[in-house]
């Protein structure tokens, strides 16, 4: 359904276009990562647990950019 004087769609969350929504919770997971990456980081870069941390979150992110190109590329 369609608002008649702004256009705006009151099916879509948050009264939001398309896709913004998902956008903003990608947004705040990667700046979540990136905020627990730097305070592994500032706080022992030598530690076993920031190497595996950061590990898994590079591993998971090439994951996950492969899958979206590989998905968009049918």
């Amino acid at each position: 359904m369609m608002d008649e004087e702004t256009g705006a769609g009151f099916d879509e969350p948050l009264g939001l276009p398309k896709g913004s929504v998902r956008s903003l919770l990608s947004l705040g997971v990667m700046l979540g990562a990136l905020a627990i990456a730097l305070y592994l980081l500032a706080a022992d870069t030598g530690s076993d647990l920031t190497k595996v941390v950061i590990g898994g979150w590079i591993a998971a992110l090439g994951n996950v950019i492969g899958f979206y190109f590989g998905v968009r590329s049918r």
